[in-house]
């Protein structure tokens, strides 16, 4: 048995730190019996993509052109997810974590990585139960001699269903290629189908689209469950991803950068600078972390 499993009374989460250290289940305990908070996989499942969450090191989402290029120097990037062109979410989601602590509500792991250059890395990841809330902590200190731009993320999967509504606040989104790869910002109207300011169901068609001046705050309720989950993130960005309204689940993923920023980190005139990407450029022994919670409560 490769899963661990913490339990507080009210909720439940299962852990695999051998599939990227990822969640199996998060389910709230109810008289009834568990009910998923998050999509739920099963403990012998060995694709991170059919779990509950996982998280995203050293970066999150795509890279395009077969690498980049940092203080003069290039970097390839080699696709890691079959029927995907691009490198996507970093090495951190493929590979084995080791347990480093575990008791009844906590666990904390650990992943040294340095197989993909300019990263050279050691993350930690923390999951907690704490009364109605699961908190995760994901966090990198940079052990390479050359500095080296990171960045952090969750992706969470959730249910899919028809009366599902996501509130969360948004100044504008990011317009997308064929591969996925932002072409444009631009400012989200109050009216738009795409704008979840004060809540509202998913678009029927398909979204994959980062979102950027957040408030860290956003809340996803199922009105007929009677369940409302409540995200607090120290990020002013996220993802949503759903193929479209066929689909039985959807990605709220809060992120630390902006999509593709590596390809820019190193120079500036292009696109994005390294702050405004959201990127850590981060010395050997320096060390960056992301905090999320999702509380569980009952619908309004």
């Amino acid at each position: 048995m490769t899963t661990i499993t913490l339990d507080n009374g009210r909720l439940r989460l299962v852990v695999n730190p051998v599939v990227g250290g990822s969640v199996v289940r998060f389910d709230r305990l109810t008289e009834h019996g568990p009910e998923p908070l998050m999509r739920p996989g099963n403990d012998a499942e060995r694709d991170p993509n059919r779990l509950a969450m996982y998280p995203l090191v050293p970066w999150s989402n795509r890279i395009g052109g077969g690498g980049f290029t940092w203080q003069g120097c290039h970097y390839p990037l080699a696709a890691n997810l079959a029927g995907e062109p691009l490198p996507i979410h970093g090495d951190g989601w493929q590979r084995e974590w080791r347990v480093e602590r575990q008791a009844q509500h906590e666990l904390r792991l650990t992943l040294r990585s340095f197989e993909q250059p300019p990263f050279d890395y050691l993350a930690e990841l923390s999951y907690r139960l704490a009364d109605d809330t699961l908190e995760v902590v994901l966090a990198v200190t940079h052990r390479g001699e050359t500095p080296a731009p990171y960045g952090l993320g969750l992706h969470p999967w959730f249910p899919r269903s028809a009366d599902v509504r996501l509130e969360a606040t948004a100044e504008g989104v990011w317009e997308v290629d064929a591969d996925q790869l932002p072409t444009e910002w631009r400012r989200l109207e109050a009216t738009e189908s795409w704008n979840f300011s004060r809540g509202k169901g998913l678009p029927s068609g398909k979204i994959d689209n980062l979102f950027t001046g957040w408030n860290g705050r956003a809340e996803l309720r199922w009105p007929e469950r009677g369940v409302t989950l409540e995200v607090r993130a120290d990020t002013s960005r996220y993802l949503v991803f759903s193929p479209g309204k066929q689909a039985d689940f959807f990605c709220f993923e809060p992120v630390s950068h902006g999509v593709d920023a590596h390809r820019f980190a190193d120079s500036p005139t292009q696109g994005l600078t390294s702050e405004e990407s959201g990127l850590v450029i981060l010395e050997e022994g320096e060390r960056c972390e992301m905090c999320c919670h999702f509380r569980c409560h009952p619908a309004d």
